[in-house]
């Protein structure tokens, strides 16, 4: 294992022993830099005048991209004087050795830092990249800031001896361009605040985060300026789960404060930032108090009052809470804006003590101590409770179910249920006294399902004081109370209609408000009392609204047929009642007129009759009738189809007068005979 890097590990407490950021082998490692890629040489540094082992510089050979072969890039020794040290390492580094070491005169400060060839002479600088330029332990490849990120580099490095040849041993090692370091963002956990000094601690995923060593702090004083990176670095910390940055900053007094940090690994390459956290330059252990707190019970209850506080950003509300014992078991009441001098205590019970405490709350909420405390007995004497809200009524089944919103005050003694059939009725109590619940059922015998019923809450007190009426609420209950059936129903029928009647229920029951008539084609039995239309088959209701008059003409009928109705009446709820009693109505039958235009004629030895065709309905046919001189009655010859209008009589005699006449037949009617018509045989 490479001792460099190893010993870098050591020193600076910021990487774990499976670290990838040192070489599993002897060959030198190779990392990228903001500065570009650096090469490990030793932890002991050559020269001509101190060989290590015959070793007296190192070579450098560096391959990179497409190229195929290695190309000497640089010789690295240790440095021949403070001038050279001063120009590879830089001034700050040199002025902070000088201050270090106490030492003045240039001559004495290279005579120490000549004897310090090996890297665990330095300490804490072994971790420091400019002392590994200055001295020689490490090769910055500057070159390589002007390659494309993501492009591989190879070097092999090898040791000149003091004899001019070259080693056969030959270190190695490979990197790539803009290589990022495995470190996981921090999160801040705590803030440091006192009067003179802000700071804070971030935490990340050790697992996460091997390549950690530092990090960079960014600060922004007041919201409306930049931020800027502090000089120092502050060291990540290790634990076996746990990277963690503590940071600390003297600060002047009440001042906001805002901060991240940046990590950083041992090469100076940044991680991703932490979230910010915002600090305030006050020691919020030790604010202001509040001063004069008095309390005075008044009408309302009991009314706290002290002097204003401070006007300072960081307060931000007064806190009041409240107990039964002084010693414990405060129960927050309410949190006040940090102007406010009073505070009024409403939700008491008369004639107990009550204790106080007022806590000033602050942007970080995390005072427990109580700033002052008070405590009071009021007597209520004079002031009601609040007013019930939000009554709500609905059904359940035949009842009526009423909710209420809570009334939160410690002197509630109890809910009170009012009921009337108006609201410009006296309201009358319906309930017993309703105590830790904000329901009622209302399941009375006497609630009627054609009345509107008006309820209403009160809340009383332990004092016997009352409440105004909270909101009215109407509701009608799901009781159904058939409306008064009609007696029946008169009428008669015509040919082409039946015209209907009856009485107006409503003298007997003053919720009707129309009716429904039935009508059956068929004769139907008298129903039950009480039975309702859907219970006879064959019922049909004539009416889709129900009427308001009382009669009705039904034009929707046959002539010569019988008709069954029955009626109900409807209550303005929409409720019907059962059937009144069947009536049977029928329509009359238009009479058969004879044949028009009948004539007889006797030819070629018969008689022949003819007439017009008639167009009445349901014609099935003709008769033929025949009367001789002395007969009082005719004779019916034969029955002619309805599609004849002819008639031949053959049986007749020379020398006899025959009178013929025609009726027309329709089912097991028969109209009139036409006029007789005369002939005589010849």
């Amino acid at each position: 294992m490479y001792k460099i890097f190893k010993y870098l590990i050591i020193i600076s407490t910021c990487f774990i022993a499976n670290s990838n950021l040192y070489a599993q082998s002897d060959s030198p490692l190779v990392r990228w830099t903001p500065e570009g890629m650096v090469v490990f040489i030793a932890e002991t540094v050559f020269s001509d005048e101190y060989p290590d082992n015959g070793k007296v510089a190192a070579i450098v050979y560096r391959k990179s991209g497409d190229e195929t072969e290695f190309t000497e890039v640089a010789k690295v020794q240790m440095p021949s004087s403070w001038i050279e040290f001063t120009n590879r390492g830089g001034a700050d580094l040199a002025e902070q050795l000088a201050l270090d070491f106490e030492m003045e005169n240039v001559a004495d400060l290279w005579a120490q830092v000549s004897e310090m060839r090996n890297l665990e002479h330095w300490g804490f600088y072994a971790i420091i990249p400019d002392l590994w330029r200055a001295m020689g332990f490490a090769f910055f490849d500057e070159h390589t800031l002007e390659l494309n990120t993501g492009t591989v580099i190879e070097y092999e490095v090898r040791y000149l001896m003091d004899d001019d040849s070259l080693s056969e041993l030959i270190h190695s090692g490979t990197s790539l361009v803009g290589w990022k370091p495995s470190i996981s963002p921090p999160v801040s956990v705590k803030q440091l605040e006192r009067d003179d000094m802000i700071g804070g601690t971030w935490v990340a995923d050790a697992e996460a985060s091997p390549d950690v060593a530092f990090a960079r702090v960014f600060l922004q004083e007041g919201i409306h300026n930049e931020y800027t990176q502090l000089d120092e670095l502050i060291m990540a910390q290790r634990t076996d789960s746990l990277i963690i940055y503590n940071w600390e900053f003297p600060a002047e007094p009440e001042r906001a404060y805002r901060a991240f940090i940046e990590p950083l690994d041992l090469f100076g390459n940044s991680g991703p930032r932490s979230d910010t956290l915002m600090v305030i330059s006050v020691d919020f252990d030790n604010i202001p108090l509040m001063g004069r707190v008095t309390s005075q019970p008044n009408a309302s209850g009991i009314h706290l009052s002290w002097n204003p506080l401070p006007n300072k950003p960081y307060l931000v509300g007064i806190e009041v809470s409240r107990s039964r014992d002084a010693r414990h078991s405060y129960v927050v009441l309410d949190t006040l804006a940090v102007t406010s001098t009073g505070f009024t205590d409403t939700r008491i019970v008369p004639n107990l003590t009550y204790y106080y405490q007022f806590r000033v709350v602050t942007v970080r909420n995390d005072l427990d101590l109580p700033s002052s405390v008070a405590s009071a007995v009021f007597e209520n004497v004079s002031q009601p409770p609040m007013v019930p809200s939000g009554l709500q009524a609905i059904h359940e089944g035949e009842q009526i179910r009423l909710t209420w919103n809570p009334v939160e005050e410690a002197d509630l003694f109890a809910y009170y249920v009012y009921r009337s059939t108006s609201a410009e009725d006296s309201m009358e109590v319906i309930s017993r006294a309703i105590t830790g619940e904000t329901t009622f059922l209302d399941d009375s015998e006497i609630l009627d399902g054609r009345t509107n019923y008006v309820y209403g809450v009160k809340a009383l007190n332990h004092n016997m004081l009352e409440s105004h009426m909270s909101n009215m609420v109407v509701i009608r209950p799901h009781r159904e109370v058939l409306p008064a059936a009609p007696v029946g129903i008169s009428g008669y029928g015509e040919q082409n209609r039946i015209v209907l009647s009856w009485r107006d229920v409503s003298r007997r029951d003053g919720a009707v408000t129309g009716y429904h008539l039935y009508r059956s084609d068929s004769q139907i039995a008298e129903p039950v009392s009480g039975t309702h239309p859907e219970e006879i088959t064959g019922l049909l209701r004539l009416t889709k609204e129900p009427l308001r008059s009382t009669g009705y003409v039904d034009i929707d009928v046959r002539p010569g047929e019988s008709y069954t109705y029955a009626l109900t009446s409807v209550d303005l709820f929409g409720v019907e009642s059962s059937l009144s009693s069947f009536a049977v109505f029928s329509t009359s039958t238009p009479a058969l007129t004879a044949p028009g235009q009948v004539t007889a004629r006797y030819i070629n030895g018969r008689a022949e009759l003819q007439w017009n065709r008639t167009h009445q309905e349901n014609v099935t046919g003709y008769y033929v009738y025949r009367r001789l001189r002395g007969q009082d009655e005719a004779v019916r010859l034969g029955r002619i189809g309805s599609d004849d209008t002819t008639f031949t009589d053959t049986q007749i005699t020379s020398g006899v007068l025959y009178w013929y006449s025609v009726s027309v037949i329709a089912g097991d009617r028969e109209s009139p005979r036409s006029a007789e018509q005369a002939v005589h045989i010849r």
